[in-house]
């Protein structure tokens, strides 16, 4: 189990020499995800670091100069996107709900290739889900649940994906999956207005999780993205 978190660098010595001068992983799981002509794909989830990013001369006065993004880093090695946007978030929204960092999102996804009762959520809109997202998530955006009426047909779908049954009762929450939510970052209100809507239809707080952070962090630490609209080079 990963969580023993056991000298990966070290059997990398025993992988490919030329991939060891690209990336400095920490640990690393296979993710499933589906692309946009509704195929397969499998990805390798990892910390992305160019190993050259290390020699890269970092100091106090460069770090306060508050230059968006810093001029003296080289350009392979920004991973990241800044914002003045949006507010942030507290670091619990809901006492039965827990909040993820990075770690805990590689063990969930770890988890969910082998459990259909598990899913990754990315509920920022399709636009930006398109540009960018973590592999393994699907993109369910926080409209269909927060402007009433107006995405009724995709709200059953999602719903229908989410493990939830409509009822003349209500809706039937036995079957609901397991859930981790993201969006853009800490700034970012899209996750936290979904679970928000989720609770007040009474999705269990139970089987929800969050992941603060978002892609903001996600990227700041180096983390694989995908493009889910970009097709392999030969397919």
């Amino acid at each position: 189990m990963w969580r023993m978190f056991i000298l990966s660098i070290s059997l990398l010595a025993l992988g490919n020499a030329e991939e060891m001068t690209k990336m400095l992983h920490a640990h690393s799981i296979e993710v499933s995800y589906q692309t946009k002509d509704g195929r397969t794909a499998k990805i390798r989830v990892a910390r992305d670091s160019d190993l050259r990013c290390r020699e890269v001369p970092f100091d106090g006065r460069t770090f306060w100069s508050e230059a968006y993004p810093l001029q003296t880093v080289p350009e392979f090695c920004t991973k990241r996107f800044i914002t003045t946007a949006g507010v942030l978030s507290p670091m619990k929204i809901h006492e039965k709900i827990d909040t993820y960092g990075e770690l805990e999102v590689l063990e969930f996804l770890e988890e969910m290739q082998e459990d259909p009762h598990m899913l990754f959520v990315d509920s920022r809109k399709k636009g930006w889900y398109e540009a960018r997202t973590i592999p393994g998530a699907v993109n369910i955006p926080f409209v269909y649940f927060t402007e009433e009426g107006k995405w009724e047909k995709k709200k059953q779908e999602a719903l229908v994906l989410l493990g939830v049954r409509s009822t003349k009762e209500g809706y039937d929450f036995s079957e609901a999956k397991t859930v981790l939510f993201f969006c853009n970052g800490v700034w970012c209100r899209q996750s936290p207005q979904m679970i928000e809507a989720l609770l007040a239809m009474g999705y269990p707080p139970e089987k929800m999780k969050w992941y603060r952070g978002g892609l903001h962090s996600w990227l700041n630490v180096g983390m694989t993205s995908i493009r889910p609209t970009e097709k392999k080079k030969g397919v």
